[in-house]
């Protein structure tokens, strides 16, 4: 049982014992006293459901977890389902409609109106009429390529308005790619490009085959003031837009961290081994 959606459960008022107990279970390589109490738990018959929620409180405590917001839960929740759909399944259609109902119940409106069309389409092939002629395969066909598009193509809600009007000031390739701002900075130790809207100008491949190659970014980056910056989250990909040019970013390792996006202050955001965004 992942920990998000055992609070997800929890938050909905969903969770059963054996989901504490089977959490537990899967988490026994931290070795804790309490953690390993509650993975016991299994054998024993019925299971008192105060009883268990006390031991895993103990034990979040113990390993000194801070439990996620309701939002976090739910957002896992949708994102679990989706990725259910980016193949075709026997329960295509029935994961369609419990992310559809969870839209609406948690007044999710944004979610809700991704699905929209797609929970129109199963209701009018269901109870309608089905004027459209759809058939089972049709609407699990629509339902994989929209979950597919949409999947690669999630925006995070981050605004990241401490660098929107901000300028780059300098450039260094010596180590890392490290774009200086007025106020902060960007270090890069993974893949990256600058392209413009029609085609791609340098990237990380060319300036390891020619130093010279620095000459070009500084001339195509320093003095520009960032206009807009955008987070792929499910990529992940983070592109920085500098006026008429885009800098895209890459997390492309399992085990190294791939940019740092800083302000110096309260902002410090940066992707860790396997893409997950921190």
């Amino acid at each position: 049982m992942e920990l998000l959606e055992l609070y997800y459960k929890r938050y909905t008022g969903t969770v059963k014992s054996m989901d504490y107990v089977e959490w537990a279970k899967g988490s026994l390589y931290l070795d804790m006293p309490e953690i390993n109490k509650l993975a016991s738990m299994y054998i024993k018959e019925p299971l008192n459901i105060f009883e268990i929620e006390k031991m895993f409180d103990d034990a979040i405590k113990c390993i000194q977890l801070v439990a996620p917001s309701k939002e976090q839960a739910l957002n896992n929740h949708l994102k679990r389902l989706h990725s259910q759909l980016l193949r075709p399944t026997k329960e295509t259609i029935s994961l369609v409609k419990e992310m559809y109902s969870c839209t609406i119940e948690h007044n999710l409106f944004e979610e809700q109106l991704k699905w929209q069309e797609i929970s129109d389409a199963i209701d009018e092939y269901q109870y309608g009429d089905n004027q459209n002629g759809y058939t089972e395969d049709k609407i699990n066909e629509m339902i994989v390529t929209h979950a597919r598009k949409t999947w690669h193509t999630k925006i995070s809600k981050i605004t990241f308005k401490e660098f929107i009007g901000q300028k780059i000031t300098a450039v260094d390739t010596e180590v890392h790619l490290m774009i200086q701002l007025e106020k902060g900075a960007i270090i890069i130790e993974c893949p990256w490009r600058i392209r413009n809207v029609d085609e791609i100008l340098v990237g990380e491949t060319d300036i390891q085959a020619n130093h010279k190659e620095k000459k070009i970014i500084c001339e195509l980056l320093i003095g520009k003031t960032i206009e807009d910056v955008q987070l792929l989250e499910q990529c992940p990909l983070l592109i920085v837009q500098c006026e008429d040019y885009f800098l895209d970013l890459f997390h492309a390792s399992a085990f190294f961290d791939g940019w740092t996006l800083t302000d110096d202050e309260d902002f410090y955001m940066f992707s860790m081994h396997g893409g997950s965004i921190a």
